[in-house]
């Protein structure tokens, strides 16, 4: 088991609801997350206060694909998260199931 996969079973374990989960997660590593440094991340990313996609999911935006920095976050490092590109793909809970 990863550490993202430990993460997901202690935040079930505390009983929280996805939007609790969301919470936490900005809580705990908001500050870590790049995505407003990303080329993709475009000014309706920015007027929605979008981010930490690779937990919180994938934007509302029409984002258009360019170079990802996901593999350079330092999120992606902590979680030992797998994907990328999750601003267009989804989160990494979605993307492995």
């Amino acid at each position: 088991m990863d550490k993202f996969e430990q993460k997901m079973q202690e935040l079930v374990r505390e009983g929280l609801s996805e939007d609790e989960v969301k919470k936490k997660f900005l809580d705990e590593m908001g500050d870590e997350c790049i995505c407003p440094d990303c080329p993709m991340f475009n000014q309706c990313a920015k007027e929605k206060y979008e981010g930490l996609y690779c937990l919180l999911g994938k934007s509302e935006c029409t984002l258009e694909e360019d170079d990802c920095i996901c593999p350079e976050c330092e999120v992606v490092e902590d979680l030992d998260l797998k994907y990328d590109l999750y601003c267009i793909k989804g989160s990494e809970k979605e993307l492995r199931q």
